[in-house]
């Protein structure tokens, strides 16, 4: 809300019900934007695997794609997954992966860690 000064004296302008919609639509557009987590377990797991797998193994992967869509883990569980790796050259596998929670008991804000079957050989 403006405050506009006359004589001395402050009075409230109101905005135009225009104007107090389109703010509303606004607050309501960003607030669903910022709805759920940032970045799901299944997604770091598929990141990971493509970077260690093009960097280390020296195999360019195309695309993973993981199963089930883990959204969060829980402390202290393993979450298993299969992954399908997709190489740039048109071969592909099937890997058996999992995401640990490390945070269990006393410890806190430890990062997940990941494991998958290694890619077959070329």
């Amino acid at each position: 809300m403006r405050v506009d000064r006359l004589r001395g004296r402050a009075r409230p302008t109101r905005l135009p019900r225009a104007s107090v919609a389109a703010a509303a639509v606004v607050a309501l557009a960003a607030t669903a934007a910022a709805c759920g987590p940032n970045n799901d377990a299944y997604v770091a797991l598929q990141n990971v695997m493509k970077s260690h797998i093009t960097t280390q193994d020296h195999r360019p992967v195309g695309s993973v794609s993981c199963t089930p869509h883990v959204h969060g883990t829980v402390r202290g569980e393993t979450v298993h997954l299969r992954c399908q790796v997709d190489f740039a050259d048109g071969t592909a596998y099937t890997a058996d992966a999992a995401i640990h929670d490390q945070n269990s008991g006393g410890t806190h804000n430890r990062p997940d860690t990941y494991s998958w079957d290694s890619p077959p050989p070329e």
